[in-house]
Order: structure tokens, then sequence, then C-alpha cells
């Protein structure tokens, strides 16, 4: 599509959106705008006619549809599919390929949202679309992309505020027709469950320090378990990164003073625990618990956090200047 046509599309009879590459002499094209009747109009035909165009068959005060009504129009179809949704209590799911391990997943958009709205102000970012819990935190932001991706300020936002980015991109009109399909296949997910992606590994944000309990409610070991926005319970079963390990000791020498610890490797998942703990039938006893259940662990886990968050900016912040700005996607 020309990027400086003035309308770059128009309704036809059956009200669907068409762009000028695809509309066809002899047919009724209306403007998506004021619904009055378009002319197709083409190259080289009439004194302005350098390139298809439609314009009003009658003298208008309406400009017709611009670059950013596409996006309008995208972004105001899919809240409604988002609102409607959620009025009638219904899924929508999702399912998209990891751009870093290749490969599939599938997830559940409102399974954990409960609200949506447009162009929510989070100071730092507004996305197009934005999905939050009951207490109005942000899990989830959809950007329409048509001519400007996201920038490098915003990716670093929704990374350390563990909100996950998808991007549609709209082409032309004509995926205007199909935002359901669009919705449901998205361009670009930046959230993966792959417990050994590299994306997920360095992305210590998204990886939480959840707490093995036994049957007496009393907290035995820590593990490592990916936050997963569109389920209630994060998954575990990720093995240990480096900084998993210093993470989960961190906490461990303060909740357990003056122990030693070991690595755990039980049948479902390997974990930190004091040295005493490593003979007892894990399989039959342990269960995990997120962190946030507890009050302890919790208090732990906000000031690791807290710390990672800073350490992972800092990091990122160190490497964006040395390649000059530029984020691999």
């Amino acid at each position: 599509m020309n990027r400086n046509l003035l309308n770059p599309c128009a309704l036809d009879a059956n009200g669907k959106y068409v762009s000028v590459e695809h509309a066809q002499k002899g047919q009724e094209y209306f403007c998506p705008l004021c619904h009055q009747q378009f002319v197709y109009c083409q190259k080289g035909k009439g004194p302005h006619a350098h390139q298809d165009h439609f314009k009003h068959k009658v003298n208008s005060s309406c400009a017709g549809p611009s670059e950013s009504d596409i996006h309008r129009i995208a972004k105001e179809g899919i809240y409604e599919i988002f609102r409607s949704a959620i009025e009638k209590h219904q899924d929508i799911n999702i399912s998209w390929t990891c751009t870093e391990c290749g490969l599939d997943f599938k997830g559940n958009l409102l399974k954990r949202a409960k609200k949506v709205e447009m162009e929510k102000n989070l100071k730092t970012s507004r996305p197009d679309i934005a999905l939050l819990d009951e207490n109005d935190n942000p899990i989830v932001a959809i950007e329409i992309v048509f001519t400007h991706d996201v920038t490098d300020k915003t990716l670093t936002f929704y990374d350390n505020n563990n909100i996950v980015l998808i991007r549609i991109l709209v082409h032309s009109a004509e995926d205007c027709n199909n935002l359901m399909q669009k919705l449901q296949f998205p361009d670009r997910v930046d959230l993966c469950f792959n417990i050994n992606c590299p994306r997920c590994q360095n992305m210590q944000v998204f990886r939480r320090i959840v707490s093995v309990v036994n049957q007496n409610k009393q907290i035995v070991g820590l593990t490592v378990a990916i936050d997963n926005p569109f389920e209630d319970e994060p998954i575990i079963g990720s093995a240990l990164t480096e900084q998993d390990k210093r993470n989960a000791l961190e906490i461990a020498k303060q909740y357990w003073p003056g122990r030693q610890f070991t690595m755990i490797q039980g049948p479902d998942f390997p974990y930190v625990a004091p040295v005493q703990q490593q003979t007892v039938n894990m399989r039959t006893q342990f269960h995990y618990r997120p962190q946030r259940n507890h009050p302890d662990i919790d208090t732990l886990m906000h000031q690791r956090q807290v710390k990672a968050i800073r350490r992972n900016y800092a990091i990122r912040s160190k490497s964006a200047k040395k390649s000059g700005g530029k984020r691999r996607h």
C-alpha cells in the first residue's frame, strides 16, 4: 500500500474493507467515515490521478480514511472483540511460535484478564489495548502495528514489568475484515513457555522463585517457575540457571540463616533445600506453592525482584548503548 495515499481504503457494497490496490472498476464503494459514495479513479485518468485512488462522488467536507483511520478501525475492532468476550465470559485462545526457540504455544488471553481498555495510560507506555487483571494491573499489551513498530523504551518497560507484548501487523484495509483471525494468530508474542528457551532463561523477571512445601505446610526448599499470565499458577519444572540458583540461595540464606544448602534433583523438578531435607521422598510428600502465598517468602521475593529488575534494566541499557540502541527481534 502507498503510505502517502489520502484515501487508501473504502467499504464495498457488503460492508467489507477494500484497499485501493484490490478495487475493481464498476463496483460500488463507500467512505468508511461518512459512508457517502466513493468513486474509484485509476491511475492516469484525471488531472491528479498519478496513482489509483478513491474520492468522494459529491463535494464533501470529509477527508476520507487515512493510515491512522485503518489503525483506529483495527484497534476499535479488536477492543470490541475483547469487550464482548469478557461480557459473555468467553475465552479467546491464541497460538504463536516463539521467535527464540521455534516451538509453538497456545494460551487463553482471558484466563486471568478481567478488563480491557484502549490507550490505557501506563505513564511510560500507552498500549493500543491493555488487558487487566481484577486489581487493574496490566497483564497483556496489544499493539497494532501499521507503519511504526514498538519503540525500544516501550519494549524495556513491558519486559521489566512482566507485561506480555502481543504485536498484530495490519498491512492493508482487508486485514480489518479478519481481526479475529489476526488476534488468534498474532504476528509476534514476546512470551515463551519452553523451560529451555534462551529468552526465558535471560528474562529473570519472568522467572519466579517459588516455595516447596510439605504436607504440614512447611517450606522445605525453593525452586523456580515461569510466571504464566494466561493461567493462575506458574509453570514449574524448569532447570535452574546459575542466576536462578544464586537468587534461590540468596533467599534461602535469609529464610534459614546459618544453614548449609544443596541442590536436589527431584523426580519432577530440581530445588534448593537445607542439607537434611534431601532424603525426604519428594514425589509423595511435596508439592509447590507460589511464593506470593507465603508472607515470609513474599517479602524476600519482593526485595529480590526489585534488585533483579534494576540489574536487568542496567544490563540492557548498557548492552543497548554498545549496540547503538538496536534490539534483536
